[in-house]
């Protein structure tokens, strides 16, 4: 492969529904596509609602239905098909379709395989770790986006360290900056420029553990009784915390926005934004608020104290602890000053380690050192 060459890149995931990997997938795409590569996104169990930027964006989105166990154990005749069709020089598998995606792209000769680890599911079967060596065999490199996955990954799942690299998630920092309030969330909900508003920006999944949060919120509006709550996102869940908000006797104070096209205007009407995940890898809502220069608190679980730099650009508190997460937030409430310099540590820390420009040539580069070490293999054995 001549250095500097075009790229034929396949990422693969389970849908493009909202969600944090779905988002950095589909950024990760259009940043390469715009660096001059040929890049594709193929779902394995629906499109969902991020599908159509990218064909905005000239990249075309496929999907190829791969549902049972079966297509882990031996290739998917359809995925292998396409794939062949496809041609890239890469696939890159994210979480969900790891096993299935690699099989696949070893049937259909594709010279390189990577797969990016984001976290793991909290109803993953016991066979987890084994499923992943499983895969990792089947694949050159894998990406974790905290040291603690990558931890994981080497000691649990037995995968060699030499090809297990760490590559943090990055964010557009322009497009999540600080300014003033957007109004979006609060005219949109009827909620005045002086209230209290906490935001969570989640897919309602259990990993995510918003219950936690509810929990936190019914103590917390005992001290700020005028505090609200926002959660913007859609899941599985969903009916499940609003009938549990209204147990908590929350109604009125919890509000549902449900799915946004755009974030970025939502974190500036926050006073706070708040995960309460019981499991993260690299958060990228918490990156987007931080560099939105909204004040964070978050349970100290996965690599969110690395963002939070122990605590420096954020409040970690225990996980499952409601009345430690609701003091944090009442704490920042009352101290205006506090939040700034928290913000303002918070805003400059992404500035220098996670842009997303950064994370982009990470993935380049070894998207061309894999690559470049499969064409050597196969000159040599031609």
């Amino acid at each position: 492969m001549t250095a500097g060459a075009p790229l034929a890149v396949e990422m693969v995931l389970p849908s493009l529904e909202t969600g944090g990997m779905e988002t950095m997938t589909a950024a990760l795409a259009q940043a390469l596509a715009a660096r001059g590569h040929r890049v594709g996104v193929t779902c394995l169990q629906k499109e969902g609602e991020l599908a159509e930027g990218l064909r905005r964006a000239g990249i075309p989105v496929a999907l190829v239905p791969c549902p049972g166990t079966a297509p882990i154990l031996r290739p998917h005749p359809g995925l292998c098909h396409h794939f062949a069709a496809r041609a890239p020089d890469v696939v890159h598998a994210q979480n969900g379709v790891w096993a299935k995606a690699a099989l696949a792209a070893r049937a259909a000769d594709v010279p390189a395989v990577i797969h990016t680890a984001h976290g793991f599911s909290l109803n993953e079967p016991w066979f987890g770790d084994a499923l992943r060596w499983w895969a990792g065999l089947r694949t050159d490199m894998v990406v974790a986006v905290s040291a603690s996955l990558r931890e994981h990954l080497v000691r649990r799942a037995r995968i060699p360290a030499s090809r297990v690299v760490t590559i943090i998630n990055g964010i557009d920092t322009a497009r999540f900056a600080p300014s003033g309030r957007s109004g979006i969330l609060r005219e949109a909900l009827g909620i005045g420029p002086d209230v209290p508003l906490l935001g969570c920006v989640a897919r309602l999944d259990p990993v995510k553990n918003h219950a936690l949060l509810l929990e936190a919120m019914a103590l917390l509006v005992r001290q700020v009784p005028d505090a609200r709550l926002v959660l913007v996102g859609d899941g599985p869940l969903r009916e499940a915390l609003q009938e549990r908000a209204e147990a908590l006797g929350l109604g009125g104070k919890v509000l549902f926005a449900g799915t946004l096209a755009d974030t970025a205007p939502a974190y500036r009407d926050l006073d706070l934004f708040v995960l309460p995940s019981v499991s993260e890898g690299t958060s990228i809502s918490v990156l987007e608020a931080m560099a939105s220069g909204i004040p964070v608190v978050a349970t100290a679980v996965g690599g969110t104290p690395q963002l939070l730099d122990g605590g420096t650009c954020g409040t970690l508190v225990p996980s499952g602890d409601p009345a430690a997460m609701a003091e944090a937030i009442r704490r920042l409430l009352t101290d205006p000053v506090g939040r700034t310099r928290m913000a303002r540590a918070a805003r400059e820390r992404v500035l220098e380690e996670f842009g997303h420009a950064a994370m982009v040539r990470a993935y380049e580069k070894l998207y061309r050192q894999v690559a470049g070490k499969s064409a050597s293999l196969i000159r040599r054995e031609a």
